[in-house]
């Protein structure tokens, strides 16, 4: 999702598509790459409590 989005986000920017799509698409792949970090922070609290 954050590579798809990111790549994406580049591309319509590219070939020049309108401004909601470019930030629908640069948006979905910040929410990914969040999504990715937060899971990672939440593993290594997890990890540590045990």
């Amino acid at each position: 999702m954050s590579v798809g989005g990111l790549a994406g986000g580049v591309r319509a920017v590219m070939d020049g598509k309108g401004i909601g799509t470019v930030l629908a698409l640069l948006g979905l792949g910040v929410f990914g790459v969040l999504v990715v970090v937060g899971y990672f922070v939440n593993y290594e609290d997890r990890r540590g409590r045990r």
